[in-house]
């Protein structure tokens, strides 16, 4: 997917990893961003947003793209 012109790789919700699911589960939305993300693109995600309402419009990108958010 394609985010303020930089593409980003997702792997598919059955790769998750665990630990991604368990933060998700204690309301850390971002750790499970960059669980899911990995190190590197997070990084270049995070040099891209700087607001809630940017980690909110990223996460619905998200969602849309695995199929799981409102088109």
């Amino acid at each position: 997917m394609t985010w303020r012109g930089k593409r980003f790789t997702l792997p598919s919700p059955q790769e998750f990893p665990l630990e991604a699911l368990e933060a998700e589960e204690e309301g850390k939305h971002l750790t499970a961003l960059k669980l899911i993300l990995g190190a590197d693109q997070y990084v270049t995600w995070r040099n891209l947003a700087s607001t809630a309402a940017d980690a909110e419009d990223f996460s619905a990108k998200v969602m849309t793209e695995l199929g799981r958010g409102n088109p």
